[in-house]
């Protein structure tokens, strides 16, 4: 654990401008969106919402991480905004979590010091704002938003669809958020030998998502009804791809998963848990999972609370 006097000093540095950077209940998608214009290095923590008593801290990158495709506008890009999950310790301390080289720190503030003079396990080094990061972060007026419906509308009416591998089905009991998708993600990567992936059509429209088996090897369709879907989600460890491959299946060397949660229904096959994880893996570089989820929370589940 880092508790020299120049590292003390340097967290008092960092505690001075606390108010700049850390953003207690600002949600993921607003940390994203205030993030993505800024330089490589800019920085906030926010308490995490899915996983209580522990923080995220969100940074600004300067390339996507191998493995993931950008958009065409890659400055803007959501993938450019990376999620760390801070935890804290049974003994009161905070550390980068799933990051074993990482040490222990006494509190927020000397971990983003250490963090700004070097980036350890981070992608970047951190840089200590001097202002407000959120002061010209400003809320979509009435008119940006009555625009905004009228958009994501029409997105849905026409629908959006494209081939990903469906890799498996987890039951999550009451988890319906990044918790879900996290203990989805982390049973899938543990049996990822023994599953049965089949390569579906993925359509998002103003119905839901329908899913359709293209080679019928485990289904031939299944329809999951937007009111049903409360979350879609990236695989929260960054720096984790799917690597695994399947004889029959055309599959990207690193490729990163997503997964989606739905609440419990009629359908037998929900019988045993309140919600179920489907985990998918992209597989076309044209349609990467960060468009994916971008799509399905901000159209789909966006439209039910615009």
């Amino acid at each position: 654990m880092f508790n020299s006097d120049v590292n003390r000093n340097g967290a008092y540095q960092a505690d001075d401008v606390s108010q700049f950077w850390y953003k207690g209940e600002m949600s993921r998608e607003d940390a994203i969106d205030l993030l993505k214009t800024k330089p490589p290095g800019t920085f906030l923590i926010r308490d995490s919402q899915g996983f209580p008593g522990s923080y995220d801290l969100a940074v600004k990158v300067d390339t996507l991480p191998s493995g993931i495709h950008s958009e065409p506008d890659a400055v803007s890009c959501d993938g450019l905004v990376r999620h760390h999950l801070i935890e804290r310790t049974s003994t009161g301390h905070v550390r980068l979590k799933d990051y074993p080289n990482e040490p222990d720190f006494d509190n927020l503030s000397a971990l983003v010091y250490q963090h700004t003079i070097t980036a350890l396990d981070l992608p970047i080094k951190l840089i200590l704002p001097t202002v407000d990061i959120a002061e010209d972060f400003h809320p979509m007026t009435d008119q940006q938003q009555e625009s905004k419906k009228l958009v994501i509308k029409d997105l849905l009416e026409k629908g959006a669809a494209c081939n990903v591998v469906y890799l498996n089905n987890v039951d999550v009991e009451a988890l319906s958020d990044e918790m879900a998708v996290a203990k989805a993600l982390n049973d899938t990567f543990e049996n990822a030998e023994y599953l049965q992936a089949t390569v579906v059509h993925f359509k998002v429209s103003n119905t839901g998502i329908t899913l359709t088996d293209l080679k019928k090897k485990l289904f031939s369709k299944r329809h999951f009804p937007k009111e049903y879907v409360t979350y879609c989600g990236l695989d929260y460890e960054t720096d984790r791809f799917w690597t695994y491959k399947y004889n029959d299946l055309e599959m990207l060397p690193y490729a990163k998963c997503f997964g989606f949660v739905s609440k419990k229904s009629n359908d037998t096959e929900y019988s045993q848990s309140e919600n179920k994880c489907h985990i998918f893996v992209e597989i076309d570089p044209s349609q990467p999972s960060t468009s994916i989820v971008n799509f399905v929370s901000k159209v789909m589940i966006g439209s039910m609370h615009v």
